[in-house]
């Protein structure tokens, strides 16, 4: 049956239960004005951090008790800290630390999530039952509770805890995804590939797999912002980042008491980690749309 790859390749989306791929790419330019104008500044502010060890900034831990709250200032753009540390570099420097242990967090979530949901929805059975399972339990215990335990018995830092949240949004995940599989698990162009002998690995890859992409995407955008919340959450609450190293949360727990004598030192982070986690949610709203809209729902 040599006709077989190209014509699974011809899934439409009535075939494949309104999950299919996008036809185009998803494009910022489809958004509303507020909308392009969050996505543009979220990724400037975005690239600015994970490219701050490449930027001419100023260490963000060195202390100047010479130049103590100074507000912005021509050396100092957005001012500097009550130890005289300089404020821009500290949050974009906070903000990669951020990013980086949301990207931890969304990443784990994504390899143990999405494997298993392809596995449970195609082959079903005892293999389906006992993730189902699995995934029931991690997701009766509160997330926040079994973070917070984990980081007070293993002492694993902020990357640790992120792979801690990872394995509680991939439950999460994996329902979602493993719903769009059951969808298209009985589809014609499923049946034809198993009728001709191909091999489930090749089946779940290369057919089942792009069908559920777009949700995947969608899912896992909405996770990287509440990746975004979480490690702000922990590290202004102190069990996160420990100062005198930035993050987002920890710059928040360690100015929020000079806010009415330095109101910078608040909305620089804050403002930034709003940015973030609105853009990040907005995208996954945008794709998601875009995705309904191309199928017709």
């Amino acid at each position: 049956m040599s006709w077989l790859p190209s014509a699974l390749h011809r899934v439409t989306d009535r075939d494949a239960g309104g999950t299919g791929r996008f036809r185009r790419p998803v494009l910022i330019s489809s958004a509303s004005l507020p909308v392009k104008f969050v996505l543009f500044a979220a990724i400037i502010v975005a690239a600015a951090a994970i490219l701050a060890p490449w930027l001419p900034l100023q260490d963000p831990l060195e202390q100047d008790l010479q130049a103590v709250l100074t507000g912005p200032t021509s050396e100092h753009l957005l001012g500097t800290d009550q130890l005289g540390r300089d404020l821009l570099s500290r949050t974009l420097w906070g903000a990669r630390t951020t990013l980086l242990a949301a990207l931890v967090a969304a990443g784990v979530a994504g390899i143990i999530g999405i494997p298993a949901a392809l596995i449970a929805g195609y082959r079903r059975g005892w293999i389906e039952t006992a993730l189902n399972r699995s995934s029931d339990v991690i997701m009766t215990v509160p997330a926040l509770v079994m973070l917070l335990a984990v980081q007070a018995a293993l002492q694993t830092g902020i990357y640790g805890s992120m792979v801690t949240l990872g394995i509680i949004l991939a439950p999460h995940l994996y329902r979602v995804i493993r719903s769009e599989v059951l969808k298209i698990s009985n589809s014609s162009f499923l049946q034809s590939g198993r009728l001709s002998g191909c091999s489930h690995r090749r089946i779940i890859l290369r057919y089942v797999l792009p069908n559920v992409r777009e949700q995947a995407v969608v899912q896992l955008s909405f996770q990287f912002g509440f990746g975004l919340m979480v490690e702000a959450g922990i590290s202004f609450l102190g069990v996160g980042v420990q100062p005198p190293d930035p993050s987002l949360g920890s710059l928040l727990n360690g100015t929020m008491s000079l806010i009415s004598r330095e109101p910078m030192l608040v909305f620089a982070p804050g403002g930034v980690l709003v940015l973030l986690i609105l853009a990040f949610n907005l995208a996954g709203d945008l794709l998601r749309t875009k995705s309904k809209a191309q199928h017709g729902e």
